[in-house]
C-alpha cells in the first residue's frame, strides 16, 4: 500500500454509533471522532496529545503529530471522508479498541467496496497519544486491483489534461474532488 492510499484512510471524517457501558477512555474516544466529523479543530487540539501519531500496520507513520492532524482536516472535508464505527472490541482506562469502517469520495469516484479496520487508540491522562489501525480480521486488501484504479484515474486525467493532486491541503483537496467527478461521470 502506497502513501496515496494510506492517505485516503488517514484523513477520515468519523460517525459514531451507540454503545453502551462507555469507559472514560472511549468516551474521549467518541468525542474526538465526533470532532473529527464535524471538522472541529479545537475540540481535536484538546483531545489529542501535542505529539499525537496515526500509525498504520507495522509502524508506517501517517500523521506524525496533532498539528498535522489538524492542518489534514481540510482536505478530509473536501473529499466527503467517514468513518463508522462498527464494533467495541475492547476497552480500558489507557487503551480502546475499534472495527471501524471508511469511505470518501475516492471510493465513491472509483466505486470501491469500503473496507474495514481494526484500530487501537493508546490513551493518558483523558487525552489521545497515538492511532494504531491494521484491516480488519478478514479484511484483505487487493493492492493489484488498487492499483489498477488509481492507474485508470491518472491516465484519464492525463488524456483529457485534468489537474489532480493527492497531497493533504484544501487547495489539492479541492482539485482532486473535481478530477475526480469528472472521472466518475465520464
Amino acid at each position: 500500500m502506497n502513501f496515496k492510499h494510506v492517505l485516503i484512510l488517514v484523513f477520515s471524517v468519523v460517525s459514531i454509533t451507540s454503545c453502551t457501558n462507555d469507559s472514560e477512555s472511549l468516551t474521549v474516544v467518541k468525542s474526538f471522532i465526533k470532532a473529527r466529523n464535524n471538522f472541529d479543530a479545537a475540540k481535536l487540539t484538546s483531545l489529542a496529545d501535542e505529539n499525537y501519531k496515526e500509525t498504520f500496520r507495522k509502524d508506517f507513520v501517517e500523521v506524525k503529530n496533532r498539528k498535522e492532524l489538524l492542518r489534514n482536516l481540510e482536505w478530509a472535508k473536501e473529499l466527503s471522508s467517514s468513518t463508522t464505527i462498527e464494533k467495541v472490541i475492547s476497552q480500558n482506562d489507557s487503551i480502546v479498541v475499534l472495527i471501524e469502517k471508511s469511505s470518501n469520495y475516492i471510493d465513491v469516484a472509483f466505486k470501491r467496496k469500503l473496507r474495514s479496520f481494526e484500530t487501537t487508540y493508546y490513551l493518558k491522562d483523558k487525552k489521545i497519544l497515538k492511532q494504531k489501525y491494521d484491516f480488519a480480521p478478514g479484511e484483505t486488501n487487493n493492492n493489484k486491483a488498487n492499483e489498477k484504479l488509481y492507474g485508470d484515474f491518472e491516465r484519464y486525467c492525463k488524456l483529457n489534461n485534468i489537474s489532480y493532486s493527492w497531497n493533504p491541503t484544501k487547495k489539492d483537496g479541492i482539485i482532486l474532488r473535481k478530477a475526480l467527478e469528472k472521472y466518475a461521470n465520464r
